[in-house]
């Protein structure tokens, strides 16, 4: 009986990233500040950049976007940032703060939300971001943007994942052919533990599922004939199974579906938080990786 209380308490800390960072000396610090810095950059980005805020792409209050940096030329390339927090926690509202520093290298930002769960399951929640999808798309051809990418922190990185895993919605959507990439940044990808922890009381996901809504079990091998480009990231203050499922995420797409334009990166001195947060900087890696990939493929 201890050894399977072990075994749960050690589920429960490596799926707690505020455990892992050592900025301040208590997890509740460590989500507070988050929380704050957040809010504030956001309100920056919303206050300083042209935008159209709470635009429905779907017929539940949560389905909305927001498009910044709408003074920009029609054919600027894009940036589709979709937030973290266990499907539960955060919002649309204070994930906007990407968008200061990809405005002044001319890229819009779209911050796509979501209805959380308990409203919503994981399933729904992934329809909603299909739903999103197709509007951005359809919105980008409309436009003539460049580019279309994809950003996705934490449980946002397993649902622009389980997008990228839809061949068919790829294949048969408007505009879709203007995707470029995506940035996936400490993110999720192997639901199996992640039952047994806490986080579950309000997923109330059910072992069964645990494996089909999985990226990691998902194919991806249409996706070798796009030439998208995925960069896989995580945090070196991120726990030793946010490390892990990243690292074998990268090794199924890489090495299973033979995908060649793929990047793993463990950011140093970096925890779970900061590896977003940083977005706000002039001279990010995220932005630099951006424009890295619009200047040599756009």
């Amino acid at each position: 009986m201890s050894a399977i209380i072990m075994d749960a308490l050690d589920l429960e800390r490596e799926y707690t990233p505020t455990i892992w960072s050592d900025r301040f000396s208590t997890s509740k610090e460590v989500l507070n500040h988050h929380l704050h810095f957040a809010s504030t950059e956001s309100e920056i980005a919303t206050n300083n950049i042209p935008h159209k805020l709470e635009i429905e792409y779907g017929s539940t209050p949560g389905q909305k976007l927001d498009i910044l940096g709408i003074d920009l030329a029609n054919d600027s390339p894009i940036l589709v940032f979709i937030h973290g927090g266990y499907w539960q926690e955060l919002s649309r509202e204070i994930s906007r703060y990407p968008a200061q520093s990809l405005h002044r290298s001319r890229i819009k930002t779209i911050v796509v939300g979501f209805d959380p769960c308990p409203t919503a399951t994981i399933a729904e929640i992934i329809n909603q971001i299909h739903n999103a999808a197709k509007f951005i798309f359809e919105y980008a051809e409309k436009m003539g943007s460049r580019g279309v990418y994809f950003a996705g922190h934490c449980a946002g990185a397993y649902l622009v994942a389980k997008l990228f895993a839809n061949a068919d919605f790829l294949d048969n959507t408007p505009g879709s052919h203007r995707l470029q990439g995506a940035f996936l940044i400490s993110g999720l990808y192997d639901l199996r533990e992640l039952v047994h922890t806490s986080y579950n009381k309000v997923l109330q996901l059910p072992y069964e599922w645990s494996v089909p809504l999985s990226p990691q079990f998902d194919c991806f091998t249409h996706l070798q004939a796009r030439k998208l480009r995925l960069y896989i990231l995580a945090a070196q203050k991120d726990s030793s199974t946010f490390k892990k499922q990243s690292r074998e995420f990268y090794e199924l797409l890489q090495n299973t579906c033979l995908i060649q334009n793929m990047y793993l990166e463990i950011k140093d001195n970096m925890d779970h938080f900061e590896i977003v947060e940083c977005f706000t900087k002039d001279g990010n890696y995220m932005r630099n990786l951006l424009l890295h990939d619009i200047r040599k493929h756009l």
